[in-house]
């Protein structure tokens, strides 16, 4: 129990992201809600900002600022680097999150009890990729490269083959290509999933995205457990 106690203290003093991210998730979620509270009928798009910004906060990376002595107290101190990776995986997504959740809560007072589309399963499926896989991909990589190499991808595919971002569920019921045209748009553009009730097809072509979400993280916390992250000389 006090290596969850120093663990959390820790992180609250020094974050996985610069703290102007963290404003900036404030400022972001305090406008969406004004305008959502004035029109309700924007809260399907409103979701689109605050993923933009988890994708960037959970590629915070943990190998370059741990190879430069910045997690020394911590990973003395916690007992196990699970525990550490853990909790750094938390921390990097617990903004988000809770904008997210108070984005619901004003559009459930503005909207009704669908909560303007942003606890539906597509909702929370789109939440639960740019939380999880951005860091593992981003863990052994310096802060923002995960979330830069997504983006460039998603701009790369929308000019040179804007059909490969498009998801027609109806085609792939019957059609194995759709489905997995579906597959992939679901994990290379999860906005694309918010205010969607997933069921049936829709639900089994965000399944490979889901298992990607489930075992990055565990692959990258495991991988970590196992190497040496040796500390950098000074310059």
């Amino acid at each position: 129990m006090s290596g969850w106690l120093y663990m959390f203290r820790f992180f609250a003093v020094v974050p996985p992201m610069p703290r102007l991210m963290i404003g900036t998730f404030g400022v972001v979620t305090t406008a969406i809600v004004a305008v959502v509270a004035f029109n309700p009928s924007r809260a399907p798009q409103a979701l689109t900002p605050v993923l933009l910004l988890q994708l960037f906060a959970c590629s915070s990376g943990f190998d370059v600022p741990a190879r430069r002595g910045h997690y020394d107290l911590l990973l003395t101190h916690a007992g196990s680097r699970r525990l550490v990776l853990f909790g750094h995986w938390m921390a990097s997504a617990c903004p988000g999150a809770i904008c997210w959740l108070a984005l619901a809560a004003t559009c459930r007072v503005a909207v009704g009890r669908d909560a303007g589309g942003l606890l539906t399963t597509g909702s929370v499926a789109a939440v639960c990729l740019v939380s999880t896989i951005p860091w593992a991909v981003t863990l052994r990589l310096p802060r923002f490269s995960g979330a830069i190499g997504w983006l460039l991808m998603v701009a790369v595919l929308s000019l040179v083959a804007p059909e490969a971002l498009s998801m027609d569920v109806e085609r792939s019921s019957g059609d194995w290509r759709s489905w997995l045209q579906a597959a992939w748009v679901t994990l290379v553009y999860p906005p694309i999933l918010v205010g969607r009730s997933l069921h049936g097809t829709e639900a089994l072509a965000t399944v490979p995205a889901l298992l990607v979400a489930m075992a990055a993280p565990t692959i990258g916390i495991w991988s970590a457990q196992r190497r040496d992250i040796p500390l950098e000389a000074a310059q």
